[in-house]
C-alpha cells in the first residue's frame, strides 16, 4: 500500500513524521523526543508538536530518518512461548524472528508469551497508532481454556464489567461455554472491547479459575483463517482498510 508523499508546505507534528516514516508507533515517537532521542536538523527535540517536512533532516539515535513510500502488514499465528516485541536482551525469540522481510517491522500491539493467535506486523506507525491507541476500539476475539468449572454468576459479572485490584474492566462478551463435569475444564469464547495488560488471565485469576490455554483468532473484523501455528501471510488492502474503519468505529 502506498504512502502519501508529502511537500515541503505539508508539514505535520514530528512524532506523526517518525510514525509514518515507520520507525515505531507515534506513541513511542513520543516517549523518544521526551528522552532526547530526536533530532531535526541537528538540534535535539525535547518538545511534542514541533512541525517537520520532507525536507528536514530528522534522526533518532543519530540515524537518518525518512518517509516510506511503502509499507508491509502481515497477519502471524504467534506461538507459544514468543515474545510480541522486536528484539529481547535476553536472546529469546520473537514474533519478528519468524517473519521473513528486508523491512523494519515491529508488532501491532502485544500478546503475551504464553498466548497463541492473531497478531498483526507491521512498519506502518500511524496504522499501529490506529490500532492500539486507547481512544479507538477495536474488539478482539479469543478461546479460552480454564481450570476448573465457571458459574452463571462469574460469566454475568464478567459481562457486567469487574474491578479488580482497583483496576475496572470493561464488560466483556461470553459465549459458546462448554463444560467438562469429570475434567473440571471450561471452554469458552471471550470478546474483549479493550486492551489491558493479561486482562483475560488476570479476571479469570480473580474468580480462581487458571488459564491453561489462550488464543486469539479474531482482530475486528479480520478473523484467522487457516494459518497454522507460526505461519503467517501478507494482508490485504482490503483488509487493512476494515481494520482501521472498525478501530475508528466506522465499520
Amino acid at each position: 500500500m502506498k504512502n502519501m508523499t508529502y511537500s515541503n508546505k505539508n508539514k505535520m507534528r514530528l512524532q506523526k513524521y517518525i510514525a509514518h516514516a515507520g520507525y515505531c508507533s507515534r506513541r513511542k515517537a513520543e516517549e523518544l523526543i521526551d528522552q532526547g532521542k530526536v533530532s531535526v536538523n541537528g538540534n535535539v527535540i525535547k518538545e511534542q508538536g514541533v512541525q517537520v517536512g520532507s525536507q528536514d533532516e530528522v534522526r533518532i539515535h543519530g540515524q537518518l530518518i525518512e518517509l516510506k513510500t511503502e509499507f508491509v502488514y502481515y497477519l502471524i499465528n504467534k506461538p507459544k512461548g514468543v515474545l510480541s516485541t522486536v528484539e529481547d536482551g535476553f536472546d529469546r525469540q520473537t514474533v519478528v524472528d519468524h517473519i521473513k522481510t528486508s523491512e523494519r517491522v515491529y508488532p501491532v500491539g502485544r500478546l503475551d508469551k504464553e498466548t497463541t493467535g492473531a497478531l498483526i506486523v507491521t512498519n506502518d506507525g500511524e496504522f499501529t497508532h490506529t490500532m492500539t491507541h486507547p481512544s479507538f476500539d477495536l474488539e478482539k476475539q479469543y478461546r479460552v481454556s480454564l481450570d476448573g468449572i465457571i458459574s452463571y454468576d462469574v460469566i454475568n459479572e464478567l459481562k457486567e464489567g469487574v474491578t479488580i485490584d482497583g483496576v475496572e474492566y470493561q464488560g466483556v462478551d461470553i459465549k459458546n461455554v462448554k463444560k467438562d463435569e469429570t475434567k473440571k475444564r471450561t471452554q469458552l469464547t471471550i470478546t474483549l472491547y479493550e486492551g489491558k495488560n493479561r486482562q483475560i488471565r488476570k479476571m479469570f485469576e480473580h474468580y480462581k479459575l487458571p488459564v491453561l490455554k489462550l488464543h486469539r483468532f479474531a482482530l475486528g473484523p479480520l478473523v484467522m483463517d487457516d494459518l497454522k501455528i507460526g505461519q503467517y501471510r501478507e494482508l490485504k488492502p482490503f483488509e487493512i482498510k476494515k481494520l482501521t474503519l472498525a478501530a475508528k468505529g466506522l465499520l
